[in-house]
């Protein structure tokens, strides 16, 4: 598995993100006070279902297949792992991460966050827990700017 992992986390180096998303939206506060919430995710695109394939039978989680919009254009194939989904190919890849370990450990923190406030989510987040996510989300950032995102047509 090792020799896998490492192919895998390869692939991630090269065509993969690792990434943390915020979304605004409402979250049934009883103030009415929008909060941010935050989505960790791990995936890959490419235009061969090979890799994605094997991510899929490696780590089920969630693989598309995508008809480009110009018909010139090939169809792109992907998968993507989200949040709890994504705990454990961030886990089993991180040693073997070389140009996108730093994102993998902030997702995997997020992960964590997620998980170990789960256990009182009937109470709302705390303005330091908030603050914590923020702070994740805001390095995530600044370390993917370099790499532009893909567009596909």
């Amino acid at each position: 598995m090792e020799t896998l992992y490492a192919y895998l986390a390869g692939a991630i180096d090269i065509d993969g993100r690792i990434f943390i998303a915020r979304v605004h939206g409402y979250r049934r506060r009883l103030d009415g006070r929008q909060m941010p919430y935050y989505i960790a995710t791990i995936s890959i695109s490419d235009t061969s279902p090979v890799v994605p394939d094997i991510f899929q039978a490696t780590f089920p989680a969630r693989r598309s297949q995508y008809a480009a919009k110009n018909r010139k254009q090939v169809a792109w194939h992907m998968w993507e792992a989200v949040n709890q989904s994504a705990h454990e190919p961030v886990v089993r890849l991180l040693p073997y991460l070389r140009l996108k370990r730093r994102q993998a450990e902030l997702a995997l923190t997020l992960i964590n966050l997620i998980q170990r406030e789960k256990a009182g989510s009937a109470r709302p987040l705390t303005s330091e827990q908030e603050e914590a996510r923020r702070l994740l989300y805001e390095e995530a950032v600044a370390l993917n700017e370099a790499r532009p995102n893909r567009v596909y047509r």
